[in-house]
């Protein structure tokens, strides 16, 4: 399953060479935000970014010696970590995800082999019409779009969230067999947890950064 990795970690797992390399990458070839001057955007503007935040908070701590071409890999292990700490949390940049509890369930007073069996039978249906439909799924469409540098392809992924929406509108009104609440919950928190990664691959031309972590 997807897992959720803090901007620190990615720091420390990737040390210095390598992000001395992106930050190059990203200071010549984004615009705006990306420059070594400080740009007047506003907090909330940044931290709407995850590429973008990470992209400034580097530059802002480490441009100088980008200009001046000193030796990146010189830059300390303590310089990167003060660095890191005044990255925004990919967590805040992903936002709130919505939680699915009992009350969004409707709950069956039996829990028989043949109700079990027919929430089961129902759950498929329901998949059936939404994901088994999709053509491409979203991590095919993300290859396309790179593969070809064609990031428009993007909007197909607009069908796979779909997909999820529906999934989870029809998934809350199969009657759940007692005993089985939990699970049913689960599913339900599952579908609202990859719809939001699902979201953030989507938008992978915007900030990849967040993507990747997805």
């Amino acid at each position: 399953m997807t897992r959720l990795f803090s901007p620190r970690f990615i720091i420390t797992l990737f040390a210095v060479p390598i992000i001395g390399a992106l930050a190059l990458f990203w200071y010549f070839s984004l615009q705006g935000v990306l420059k070594y001057e400080r740009t007047s955007d506003s907090a909330s503007s940044r931290e709407a970014n995850l590429t973008e935040n990470f992209s400034k908070t580097f530059l802002d701590k480490f441009g100088d010696k980008i200009v001046k071409g000193e030796d990146l890999s010189k830059i300390s292990p303590e310089e990167i970590s003060a660095a890191s700490q005044e990255i925004v949390p990919f967590e805040k940049i992903v936002g709130v995800i919505p939680i699915a509890t009992k009350d969004d369930i409707a709950i069956l007073d039996e829990n028989s082999p043949e109700a079990v069996k027919n929430y089961f039978n129902s759950l498929y249906r329901v998949y059936e019409k939404t994901f088994l439909t999709i053509e491409k799924d979203d991590v095919k469409i993300l290859s396309e779009a790179i593969s070809e540098d064609n990031f428009s392809k993007l909007a197909q992924i607009d069908a796979v969230i779909s997909s999820f929406d529906k999934s989870f509108e029809e998934v809350k009104k199969i009657p759940v067999p007692r005993s089985w609440e939990n699970f049913a919950v689960q599913e339900l928190n599952y579908l609202l947890r990859s719809k939001k990664f699902v979201e953030l691959i989507r938008n992978v031309d915007k900030d990849p950064l967040a993507a990747l972590l997805a």
